[in-house]
């Protein structure tokens, strides 16, 4: 019996990695904590307090040694929880 489901193009890792969202308010910027809980070559799903919506671009910086960010495009919303799709994919 076939699934339904759509098939990903990245299989997806849980995870719970704590984050920032950079938010740029005129000439302020601010970071919002946040949360991943799953994650991909290709995008992630996380937790954060801000209100952005389908389409809009978002800037994660990752709270982790050696700090890195990825912007990606949010591409669902479901009250604070996001699906963010890479700008430029991860490295496998």
């Amino acid at each position: 019996m076939r699934s339904s489901a759509p098939s990903r193009r990245w299989k997806r890792q849980a995870i719970d990695l704590p984050l920032g969202i950079a938010i740029a308010n005129g000439p302020f910027r601010q970071v919002i904590p946040g949360r991943a809980t799953e994650i991909s070559e290709g995008g992630m799903a996380l937790y954060a307090g801000v209100n952005l919506k389908p389409g809009e671009l978002m800037e994660i910086e990752f709270q982790i040694p050696g700090r890195g960010s990825v912007t990606g495009i949010v591409r669902s919303r479901t009250g604070y929880c996001f699906g963010l799709e890479f700008l430029t994919p991860l490295p496998g």
